[in-house]
């Protein structure tokens, strides 16, 4: 019984890893999610505050994992949609290559993304997805639950210190 209990002891800790940001770390990386995401906007022609979608810290998987922090820490995954408007499938096509040249040009690794399959919302449209040097997720596809183009720009899940601290 002994055995079982550092057993879920040593996994509860090791789920909740990482290192802890400071405030001022999160709201940097927070500033980078965001500029991060801007710049592929501006990089298919679009001003990014015209198409800006949500912006959200928020996430279930993030906040309900098996990890458990001490008093004081949060976590929050912070994301930021845009929802560009494409003329039509080729335009959205050309998108995805502008996108893919411009990390591949970046020395970023440039992953292809499925196309939903018919019956499902974006039907038959790819995506396009990399991490950058901050580790910050970028990606143009379909929305899981509209099916309309999404260009999605992910912290991923980070364990920071809990002062309120919201967008800019």
């Amino acid at each position: 019984m002994g055995g079982a209990v550092l057993l879920v002891g040593a996994l509860t800790q090791g789920c909740a890893g990482g290192r802890v940001m400071s405030e001022t770390e999160f709201r940097e990386h927070l500033r980078l999610t965001q500029e991060a995401g801007e710049d592929a906007v501006r990089g298919l022609g679009m001003v990014p505050s015209s198409i800006v979608d949500r912006r959200e810290m928020a996430n279930a998987s993030c906040k309900d994992d098996l990890g458990v922090d001490s008093e004081g820490v949060t976590r929050d995954q912070p994301r930021v949609t845009w929802a560009p408007d494409f003329s039509g499938r080729g335009a959205y096509e050309a998108a995805l290559e502008t996108l893919r040249d411009a990390w591949s040009g970046q020395g970023l690794k440039v992953q292809d993304i499925a196309a939903p399959g018919n019956g499902e919302p974006g039907a038959g449209l790819p995506g396009v997805r990399t991490t950058n040097d901050h580790g910050i997720d970028l990606s143009l596809r379909p929305d899981r639950y509209s099916g309309e183009p999404t260009l999605l720009a992910d912290g991923g899940c980070v364990r920071h210190q809990s002062y309120l601290v919201t967008w800019e």
